[in-house]
């Protein structure tokens, strides 16, 4: 599991702009296969490692690609929100990939948080698990930010966690303007 530490929005650009490297190696990739018929297409897109890592210098292949690429990029932005409100909060400690532990922890400030993409909110039960999962945490703040395409971007509380922020962060905010 990675684990990266990040002092401040220097290194979180730098490690962004490594995840969108990748993204558009990953995309001449693809344009290398237009003409592949579809199911074989599918299937080199999923077992075969045609994707890259978003950060390490490895393949992969473009589903796992996806899936954490756009994990990594709403962490960079969730670290991004808490040095923004946060007085003092760098170093950030963020745990990019599966982990016992928390996504993002910030020791000097008393963060700590989860994050995820997905379609929406209540895929896989994600939000669920992973507000059961923060709200135990020995920090006075707790977060859990998110990116789904159909959720307005904002900050709120569910009322069976009231001691959680629920931050849904917008697509530019993750990944910028297209």
């Amino acid at each position: 599991m990675p684990t990266y530490i990040v002092e401040d929005s220097d290194a979180l650009r730098h490690l962004r702009k490594s995840i969108l490297a990748a993204a558009e190696k990953a995309a001449l990739a693809i344009r290398d296969l237009a003409n592949e018929p579809a199911m074989s297409l599918l299937a080199r897109m999923k077992f075969q490692d045609l994707g890259f890592h978003p950060i390490d210098d490895r393949r992969l292949n473009l589903v796992e690609q996806i899936n954490q690429t756009f994990t990594y990029l709403v962490s960079l932005a969730a670290a991004d929100y808490v040095l923004a409100h946060h007085v003092g909060a760098a170093p950030i400690q963020l745990n990019l990939g599966t982990s016992a532990g928390y996504d993002l922890v910030s020791m000097s400030a008393g963060v700590a948080g989860e994050v995820f993409a997905a379609v929406n909110r209540t895929n896989n039960r994600k939000l669920a698990k992973d507000l059961v999962k923060v709200s135990g945490a020995d920090a006075p703040h707790k977060y859990v930010f998110f990116h789904c395409p159909a959720e307005s971007p904002g900050c709120s509380r569910l009322e069976l966690f009231p001691q959680v922020r629920l931050v849904a962060l917008s697509a530019d905010a993750v990944w910028g303007s297209m």
